[in-house]
C-alpha cells in the first residue's frame, strides 16, 4: 500500500510538472527571453576615482549597480532598459582619486551624483559624475526643476554642465577635444577652490554640498534664505564672496603648472563675473554704473568696506590693474586714477581696448585688480565681461606712417586709440565732443598709456622720444575742421561743432597729428601718406 502511493505520487508530481512547463510555453526558443537592459559607460572625476560603485537609482530604488570603476574613472553599468524612460540618479562612492591642486594621491572617495533626465539614455551614452553634476542634482532633489537648477548654476559659475561630456583629467596631457578637457579644467577648479579655502582634499565633498545649500535660495553668497551662513559638514563657513572665490580658483589653476589640458584662455569662456571680493581687512565691490563694461570707455565705482566693523573705507589709496589674457599674447588698457569720492567709494573709469568676445568668439579672459592701500597691497581680484559697444562708436583707431615700435612679430606702424569721451548738447544747437587719447607702446608686453605733449614714447629701436606737440581736429562736414582743446592727460574737447541733429544718426570726423620735435606727422587709417580719404577717423553718432 505504501509502495503503491508513493508511485501515485511521483506520477502525479510529473504530470502537474509537464502542464506548468506546457502551460508556460517551455522548451527551446519559444521561451520568453528576459527583460532587457542597457549598457552605459561613464567617468567618476575628482580626480579620476579608482574603485568607487556606482548605484543607479530611480524613484530613490535602486535599479542597477556597477563595479568599481577603474583607474582612469571610468565604469559601466547595465540598467534595465524599462528605466531608461524615468528620471534617474547616479551615485558614485568609494574608492580614492589623485587630487589636481595639491597633487595628493589615495584621497578617499565621498559621494558624487547625478541626475539624468528621462529619456536621454541610449546605448553607449556617457554619464559623468563630477563636482558640477552634483551641485545640480542637490538642487534637484531639493525642489527646483532641473533646467532652473541648471540655471541657478550658470549665473553662479558661469557655465552649464553637460554629463554627457566624457572629461579629461586635466593635470594629464592628452588628445582629447576642447569640450572634453574643458570639462576636466572645470571639475579641478573645484579641487582649486577647496585648497584656497583652507580644506584638505578629502573636505572637497562637504564642500561641494555647502556650495548645493548655499545655491537653495538661487544665490551663490555664502548665506540661506534669512541670511544664514552656510558651513559645511564639519563647519567650515562658506564666505560671502565664494562665487568670486571660484572665479579666482578656475583662473588660478589654469594658469598652474600643473594643469595640462593645453587650452588657452581664449577657449575656458569667462569666469563667473562675480562682484564682491574680501581681502584681509576689506570688503571691496565693483558697483557698475547704468551701463555694463564694453569696449571704450566703462564707468563704475569701487566701494571699499572695513571687514572689523563694517564701517566705509574712504581715504584710501585705490589702484587699478586690468588686464586680458589671450591665446598668443596679453595686455593692459588704459585707464584714469580712481576718484575717492569720501564715502568709501571710489570714481573708476577705464577704455577698454577690446571686448572679452566678438561675433560670439571669445578673445580671452579680462582680468581687474583693485588694490588697496599700497603699504598693505591688500588685492581684489574680479573678471568683467566686457561686451561690445551699443549705439554710437566708442574706440576709432589710426595708425603712424613712420611712427612704428617693436611688435610680437617685429617692427609694426604704431596704433593711435581715439576713445569717444562724451557727445554733449550746447547752445545753438551745436555740440561738444570729448576724446581720449592713447596709444600702443612697446608690442612685446602691450601697454596703452594716455599721451600728452611731454609723454615719452619708444620707436622701434627701443630708443625714447618726447612728444612735442599734438593736434586733434573735428568735423562733422571734412570741410570745417574744429581744433580740440588739450585738456590733459588724454583727454580733448572740441566744442562748437555744428550739423547734429538730437536723435539723428550723424558723424565725426577725427585726425590726428603728432610731433617728435622734429616732424609732426598726420596719423593715417592704413598706415600709408595721407590722401584724400585716410587721414582722419570717423565715429557714427547719433546726439540725444
Amino acid at each position: 500500500m505504501k509502495s503503491y502511493t508513493s508511485r501515485t505520487l511521483k506520477l502525479m508530481t510529473m504530470l502537474c510538472l509537464s502542464l506548468i512547463i506546457f502551460g508556460c510555453g517551455g522548451g527551446g526558443s519559444s521561451s520568453t527571453p528576459s527583460a532587457s537592459t542597457t549598457a552605459v559607460s561613464g567617468t567618476v572625476l575628482a580626480g579620476p576615482a579608482n574603485g568607487a560603485v556606482v548605484i543607479v537609482k530611480s524613484a530613490g530604488v535602486e535599479v542597477a549597480r556597477s563595479g568599481g570603476s577603474a583607474a582612469d574613472g571610468s565604469f559601466k553599468v547595465t540598467i534595465p532598459t524599462s528605466e531608461l524612460s524615468k528620471d534617474l540618479i547616479f551615485e558614485a562612492t568609494g574608492g580614492t582619486f589623485p587630487d589636481e591642486a595639491t597633487s595628493t594621491t589615495g584621497v578617499a572617495m565621498g559621494t558624487f551624483s547625478v541626475h539624468v533626465s528621462g529619456g536621454t539614455l541610449t546605448v553607449g551614452s556617457n554619464v559623468t559624475i563630477d563636482p558640477s553634476s552634483t551641485i545640480v542634482q542637490k538642487m534637484v532633489a531639493g525642489g527646483k526643476t532641473k533646467a532652473a537648477a541648471e540655471t541657478v548654476f550658470a549665473t553662479a559659475f558661469g557655465y552649464t554642465p553637460d554629463c554627457s561630456i566624457k572629461p579629461a583629467f586635466a593635470t594629464i596631457s592628452s588628445a582629447s577635444t576642447t569640450s572634453q578637457r574643458l570639462a576636466g579644467l572645470r571639475a579641478a577648479a573645484f579641487s582649486q577652490l577647496t585648497k584656497d579655502l583652507g580644506l584638505t582634499p578629502a573636505k572637497q565633498f562637504e564642500l561641494i554640498q555647502a556650495l548645493a545649500d548655499d545655491l537653495s535660495d538661487g544665490v551663490l553668497d555664502g548665506l540661506k534664505t534669512g541670511g544664514t551662513t552656510v558651513t559645511t559638514a564639519s563647519g567650515t563657513a562658506i564666505p560671502v564672496d565664494i562665487a568670486n572665490c571660484f572665479a579666482k580658483a578656475l583662473m588660478t589653476f589654469q594658469t598652474s603648472d600643473l594643469n595640462k589640458c593645453k587650452l588657452t584662455t581664449d577657449k575656458i569662456g569667462a569666469p563667473p563675473f562675480a562682484t564682491k571680493a574680501l581681502t584681509a581687512s576689506y570688503v571691496v565691490e565693483y558697483v557698475p554704473d547704468t551701463m555694463t563694461a564694453a569696449m571704450g570707455k566703462t564707468t563704475f565705482k569701487i566701494k571699499v568696506t572695513n571687514r572689523g566693523n563694517s564701517s566705509a573705507a574712504s581715504g584710501k589709496t585705490v589702484t587699478l590693474r586690468p588686464y586680458m589674457y589671450m591665446a598668443a599674447k596679453s595686455h593692459t588698457t588704459p585707464m584714469e586714477i580712481p576718484i575717492d569720492n569720501g564715502d568709501g567709494t571710489y570714481s573708476c573709469t577705464v577704455y577698454y581696448v577690446m571686448p572679452s568676445a566678438m561675433n560670439g568668439v571669445s578673445m580671452g579672459v579680462w582680468e581687474l585688480k583693485v588694490k588697496v592701500d599700497n603699504l598693505d597691497a591688500e588685492t581684489a581680484t574680479f573678471y568683467p565681461v566686457v561686451g561690445m559697444p551699443m549705439g554710437n562708436d566708442m574706440l576709432t583707431k589710426l595708425s603712424g606712417i613712420s611712427d612704428s615700435i617693436m611688435g610680437m612679430a617685429g617692427t609694426e606702424k604704431r596704433t593711435w586709440f581715439l576713445f569717444n569721451d562724451g557727445l554733449m548738447g550746447g547752445m545753438g544747437g551745436s555740440h561738444t565732443f570729448k576724446l581720449f587719447l592713447a596709444t600702443k607702446e612697446n608690442g612685446m608686453t602691450l601697454s596703452f598709456p594716455a599721451v600728452t605733449v611731454g609723454s615719452s614714447l619708444k620707436n622701434e629701436s627701443n630708443i625714447a622720444w618726447t612728444v612735442s606737440s599734438i593736434a586733434v581736429d573735428v568735423s562733422t562736414d571734412k570741410i570745417t575742421w574744429v581744433p580740440a582743446a588739450d585738456l590733459g592727460n588724454g583727454h580733448w574737447s572740441a566744442a562748437g561743432l555744428n550739423g547734429l541733429t538730437v536723435g539723428t544718426a550723424g558723424k565725426i570726423h577725427v585726425r590726428l597729428t603728432v610731433s617728435n620735435g622734429v616732424i609732426p606727422e598726420q596719423k593715417s587709417t592704413d598706415g600709408l601718406a595721407v590722401g584724400a580719404t585716410n587721414g582722419y577717423q570717423t565715429f557714427n553718432v547719433t546726439p540725444m
